[in-house]
């Protein structure tokens, strides 16, 4: 089955913000995330429990926000660019906050509340981009060897111990750049839709990765 993305905003609707442009990124993130996790299902890289997935679904979607970050570079002005990245962040926080309370195993159901996931991915992100930062992205190219190397590391380490290296292999070669391909293109498309970013009742400038 082939990987469908929104990409484009049906004729007549209103302009679209960049919260709008945000949340509709941020929901195909999420599915570009859960693909990554089922073709690395169908390569035999055995996840055991919905909550495991999500722990590799959030490498996926922090990966792919830390890209947009750097793909919205010199579109958009810096306040701009916080308003996106952070209303992105938000969204996936709170589909994260939904499906691990959803999914929760019970060791987690005393002492884990739902907005504890939502402060914990927020932790996992900045956390994240201080190693992605020091990356190399090119404009062009697009992530570097050692960007989807760090990704890489990190989404093995969510699969566990099992096949570590060949899963590292598997999404540098394969999976990382189909995940960039794919959700790099729908952002593109998104983009070049959108046409309203700084009309009158949005927000005011906010740091890139705040709680709300």
């Amino acid at each position: 089955m082939s990987l469908r993305l929104r990409n484009r905003w049906k004729q007549g609707d209103r302009a679209r913000t960049l919260e709008d442009v945000a949340t509709v990124s941020a929901a195909n993130a999420w599915r570009v995330a859960c693909n990554g996790v089922l073709n690395l299902e169908n390569e035999n890289f055995e996840t055991r429990t919905q909550y495991q997935r999500l722990d590799v679904i959030e490498e996926f979607v922090i990966f792919l926000l830390h890209l947009t970050d750097h793909q919205v570079y010199g579109k958009f002005t810096e306040e701009e660019r916080a308003r996106f990245i952070t209303a992105m962040a938000l969204r996936l926080a709170g589909l994260v906050e939904e499906n691990r309370a959803d999914n929760r195993p019970p060791e987690d159901q005393k002492d884990m509340t739902p907005q504890d996931y939502k402060r914990a991915f927020i932790d996992k992100i900045n956390a994240r981009n201080a190693v992605y930062a020091e990356c190399k992205y090119s404009p062009v190219e697009g992530p570097g060897f050692s960007l989807l190397r760090a990704f890489a590391e990190w989404v093995s380490d969510a699969l566990g111990p099992r096949n570590r290296q060949w899963a590292i292999d598997q999404v540098v070669a394969i999976d990382g750049p189909e995940a960039v391909e794919k959700y790099t293109a729908s952002l593109d498309a998104l983009l070049a839709g959108s046409d309203d970013r700084s009309g009158p009742g949005k927000k005011g400038p906010v740091r890139p990765m705040a709680e709300d």
